[in-house]
């Protein structure tokens, strides 16, 4: 164990051996957070996934340089399907401990398939939209959409839950209870799941109670009177009278074959009026069942589309009435210069060049527009532009800051602030590039937007450091 402030090896004592600090309680959080890390280690071995997770997030916060629990922590998110959220950690770790740190080769083993990569996070994205649609009360929508991300993102436990869910208000069990199985063979012990199964039984069990009362107020069947056999003596052999045969052996083959053809048109007749139906309607069935998907999967696609559409069109209308505003209007300066950026920030969007609108519209204060159009026009962009954008310049900080390219990071990272003031963690690799471009107040400047705005953050006790130590 080495010592917090000065790095070097500690010894039984509560002293640190080269700079004398009390180490005492240091100690005491590191072996906590090691007992948290040994619990959720043994979750994890046998598939208690989200008891494991919730122990490693217990065991980094008490702890935040325990490399070992971050990388576990990044691998059980990782086979929980939030790839995303198991990539941050790792990326956190690396940065803590750059040398011998196995979350670089998890990194790297990411970003080497980048379409697999874009493929989960896009199904994350479908996730929320689907849980939106679920909020507005617009099942159908999120059904189908989370159909699409089962399909895609097998081990995605929140999609299995929230289908499930939806499956168990509409009745249909069984295939609620396929997919909560589905979610425990991943998570052994996943609280949801079970509670979920726990539902079902107990709406299955009151469905036959409710249907053992109904049957109380039916008619009962009468049970037939065994009759009484009355016992006879046997009959002598002088009692029985035996009527005289009229069968008569026939006197050629003719009837045989009249009864063989008799008796192959009544096993066709059969076969066409009880076989052939049953056939009929199998295939019928699986016809109506595939007409049916694709006319879920098309429906799902027409409504994206007209949302899409409808989006860009109000946007091309805004942007021509901006349009003409800016043509009555005379110089570059000015209230010019801004309507400007935003018609160019509209024409990037709709070329579907969100960064490029982004960048437009990132240094623009939206109060000194000069109109309520060009307002309402940035409003329009922003909301669909920022946060995309924000996300792709926060990868590109990250591939450079990885490869130890801090100005392209820096600059990837400040735009990621830029365009998302709420994420943190922008910030403060962008404090950490300009440290390591040695650009103190650059790197202050960051710093203090993490002490001011993140304060319950896992990056204050840092950032606070370093804005105290620099001013």
């Amino acid at each position: 164990m080495r010592c917090y402030k000065c790095g070097a090896t500690l010894t039984a004592s509560d002293r640190c051996p080269q700079c004398k600090a009390d180490v005492s309680v240091y100690k005491r959080a590191a072996k906590a957070s090691n007992a948290y890390y040994n619990l959720g280690l043994a979750k994890a071995k046998v598939r208690d996934l989200t008891g494991a997770a919730e122990s490693l997030k217990t065991s980094v916060m008490i702890h935040k340089n325990n490399i070992e629990a971050r990388n576990l922590l990044g691998l059980v998110y990782c086979e929980m399907g939030e790839v995303v959220e198991a990539l941050s950690q790792w990326v956190i770790s690396k940065n803590l401990q750059p040398d011998n740190n196995p979350a670089g080769s998890y990194i790297a083993q990411i970003q080497s398939n980048q379409g697999r990569f874009d493929a989960v996070t896009t199904t994350i994205k479908k996730y929320n939209q689907a849980l939106n649609y679920a909020k507005e009360g617009n099942l159908d929508m999120a059904t189908i959409q989370l159909k699409k991300i089962v399909g895609q993102n097998p081990h995605l436990i929140k999609a299995h839950q929230l289908l499930a869910l939806i499956y168990i208000k509409d009745g249909e069990y069984a295939r609620a209870r396929k997919l909560l199985m589905s979610v425990l063979k991943i998570d052994r012990n996943n609280t949801l799941a079970q509670l979920y199964l726990k539902e079902i039984e107990e709406a299955q069990q009151l469905k036959k109670k409710q249907g053992a009362r109904s049957n109380e107020f039916l008619p009962q069947k009468r049970e037939k009177r065994e009759t009484k056999v009355i016992e006879s003596q046997p009959l002598s052999g002088n009692d029985v009278i035996l009527p005289r045969s009229s069968y008569k052996e026939p006197g050629n083959g003719a009837i045989t074959i009249v009864n063989i053809l008799v008796g192959v048109v009544i096993g066709a007749a059969l076969i066409w009026f009880l076989v052939m139906p049953s056939r009929y309607k199998g295939i019928t069935e699986d016809y109506n069942k595939s007409l049916q998907d694709y006319s879920e999967q098309l429906s799902s696609g027409n409504v994206e589309i007209n949302s899409l559409t409808k989006q860009l069109e109000d946007i091309k209308s805004e942007k021509e009435a901006l349009e003409e505003q800016l043509s009555g209007l005379s110089g570059e300066g000015g209230s010019n210069k801004l309507l400007t950026a935003v018609i160019s920030a509209a024409n990037s969007y709709i070329a579907n060049d969100t960064a490029t609108a982004a960048k437009e519209l990132m240094d623009i204060d939206v109060s000194s527009l000069p109109t309520d159009d060009a307002k309402k026009l940035y409003n329009t962009i922003a909301e669909a532009a920022m946060k995309p954008a924000a996300n792709e310049f926060y990868t590109q900080g990250t591939t450079a800051y990885n490869k130890a390219d801090y100005t392209t990071a820096a600059t990837a990272f400040v735009n990621a602030y830029k365009c998302d003031s709420t994420k943190a963690e922008a910030a403060y690799y962008a404090a950490k590039s300009y440290v390591a471009l040695n650009q103190t107040e650059d790197a202050k400047k960051y710093y203090q937007y993490i002490v001011d705005g993140f304060r319950s953050s896992s990056y204050y006790s840092e950032a606070n450091a370093y804005v105290t130590s620099h001013s």
